[in-house]
């Protein structure tokens, strides 16, 4: 793998959540590896326009710099970005500044980039970033920064790291991986309390028990092929992939599904109706927590649209 630097910029729209998308889809591209802090920079040179915040994210990536270009230049389309006006304002730039100690001068692409030694706010986010940089010549990037010392630049200070930067436990979704497991220790308790008795008899607990047995089986099987991409957060794993076959061609969270379905016939099975009703709020939990996957999913893999389009259950097969 091959560590490259990229600089971000937006000063059009919500400025701040264009950087925060574009950092977790460069996670699709490789390892991210380091998020610099952020910087505020005003417009060089085009029509009058707003102020850039600006920051450099450092990963490691198998790509090669012109198939990593293009895939920056996917990530900026998402965002709106429109190549219509020089200099003009932009959702999301988007500039490969280094490639390891690779140079590159085609028609495509460029690296070094051509004006990185020229600019303050590339400069010193890259040097925060990766303070051991050289240019590919061998010069400390570093040593550059007395040379931009008098260009306007605002530091607003590295407090967004813990939140975007993956692999962190906010920025993994840590936190709803902590109710997750706080509502089925509920309905645990639930069912363990007793209280109000569901009416019903034999056809309830048969339906419990039919219910339970389809969500351990559909939860297995999800687990199984999954195997070593399984993870309890929903942001996906470097290096995975989208799954296409066997249970995920029927329903596309089948590990999720099958849990809220087995809570669901274990507490018909014990006819608790705390059980039912904490069940449900445990489902209901997980559609939201797909959700918030799926997202991410279509962000790093932009084919999983079709996939989501062509599996149309998201929980539980032919259902829901």
């Amino acid at each position: 793998m091959t560590r490259a630097a990229v600089a971000l910029g937006s000063n059009l729209g919500e400025r701040l959540d264009h950087l925060r998308f574009a950092i977790e889809a460069m996670a699709g591209l490789g390892k991210v590896l380091s998020v610099s802090g952020l910087y505020e920079t005003a417009p060089i040179g085009g029509p009058e326009q707003d102020d850039y915040l600006n920051a450099v994210v450092v990963l490691e990536t198998t790509l090669p710099p012109e198939q990593l270009l293009l895939a920056l230049h996917e990530i900026e389309a998402q965002r709106g970005r429109e190549r219509t006006v020089h200099w003009g304002a932009r959702t999301l730039d988007l500039d490969l500044l280094l490639y390891g100690s690779t140079v590159v001068d085609s028609e495509a692409c460029t690296v070094p980039h051509p004006r990185l030694v020229e600019r303050r706010f590339v400069i010193e986010p890259l040097v925060e970033a990766w303070p051991e940089v050289q240019l590919p010549d061998g010069t400390p990037v570093a040593g550059l920064l007395p040379e931009v010392a008098g260009q306007e630049l605002t530091s607003l200070g590295p407090f967004w790291e813990n939140d975007v930067l993956p692999g962190g436990f906010h920025g993994k979704g840590g936190w709803w991986v902590v109710v997750q497991f706080v509502l089925i220790a509920a309905v645990g308790v639930g069912l363990a309390a007793g209280g109000p008795v569901l009416p019903g008899g034999t056809v309830l607990r048969g339906t419990g028990v039919v219910l339970s047995l389809l969500g351990i089986a559909q939860a297995y099987l999800g687990v199984i092929q999954l195997g070593d991409r399984l993870t309890p957060f929903p942001e996906p794993l470097d290096g995975g992939g989208v799954i296409h076959g066997g249970v995920y061609s029927i329903v596309r969270h089948p590990i999720y599904g099958g849990i809220a379905e087995g809570l669901i016939g274990i507490s018909l099975f014990q006819k608790s109706a705390f059980g039912l009703v904490l069940s449900l709020v445990a489902g209901a939990f997980f559609w939201l927590k797909a959700g918030r996957e799926e997202n991410r999913l279509a962000r790093r893999f932009p084919h999983y649209n079709d996939y989501r389009a062509g599996t149309r259950a998201r929980l539980i097969p032919w259902v829901v």
